[in-house]
């Protein structure tokens, strides 16, 4: 495969690295339940998977991952960074790659949260916005359903938003050993039923007055026990592998064009 971790690099394999190519992969994922069938590792691997395709397209670098964001689960083995100092951690790593010379870097998320994406993209507004240094640096935050119609369906158009179909089937593609099909749990019916057509059901929200400048006091729903959103029953290798075949089909000339 045509594309190096910056981390197994020396600091002049990057120094020639930048003479010639200023592109960089960083990927984040975060550590949090994917059901019993899946490990807390696989929003980590959805980032790794679309980067390494990414990185052999472009024949660039690929920065090491980042593992934390915020999930707003509860469930055992998930750990939550708040979105805040989540996106201040991205941001000071952005400013970072930027000030050693690099001008196009291709964000990555793994885990699809709104709150971290919605805050990360409004930071880096800012951010460059507020700094100078940073107005000649593209900054691309990918989200590889839009280059996977396959992957777009299902998310968009089957409410399979989690532990689901998609991701298992490219878990299966990319980390088979990591999966364990015979173990698949899911919530009752009801409940896994109003999670595929509102992933943000796990949440249960209180408000103390009718006031709706109130905050809510918001936490998981106990009622939730599994939190798989989706149907990862249905999952198969190829499936995966068609997805990821999508994503360096389309993504990768798109991105050629961008950087050109």
């Amino acid at each position: 495969m045509n594309f190096y971790k910056m981390a197994d690099m020396s600091m002049s394999d990057v120094r020639e690295y930048l003479k010639n190519n200023q592109t960089i992969i960083f990927p984040y994922g975060v550590v949090e339940q994917h059901g019993c069938h899946l490990p807390l590792s696989t929003d980590i691997h959805n980032a790794e998977m679309i980067s390494e395709i990414i990185a052999e397209g472009l024949d660039c670098i690929i920065a090491p991952t980042l593992n934390y964001c915020f999930s707003g689960g509860m469930l055992p083995g998930t750990i939550n960074v708040k979105p805040n100092h989540f996106s201040e951690m991205v941001t000071d790593i952005i400013e970072s790659l930027t000030v050693q010379g690099f001008r196009n870097i291709i964000i990555v998320p793994g885990h699809g949260g709104s709150e971290s994406l919605e805050n990360l993209r409004e930071s880096l507004r800012i951010a460059k916005w507020m700094n100078p240094y940073l107005h000649q640096t593209n900054i691309f935050l990918i989200s590889f359903e839009e280059y996977s119609p396959l992957a777009y369906q299902a998310v968009f158009e089957e409410h399979d938003f989690h532990s689901g179909k998609l991701e298992t089937s490219m878990m299966l593609a990319y980390r088979p050993d990591l999966v364990h099909m015979e173990k698949i749990e899911m919530d009752p019916p009801e409940v896994a039923e109003r999670l595929r057509q509102d992933p943000d059901s796990y949440q249960h929200k209180v408000f103390h007055t009718e006031m709706v400048e109130e905050i809510a006091t918001t936490s998981q729903r106990a009622d939730v026990k599994i939190g798989v959103m989706g149907h990862p029953e249905l999952a198969n290798p190829e499936f995966g592998r068609e997805v990821l075949s999508e994503v360096r089909k389309n993504l990768i000339p798109a991105l050629k064009k961008a950087i050109c």
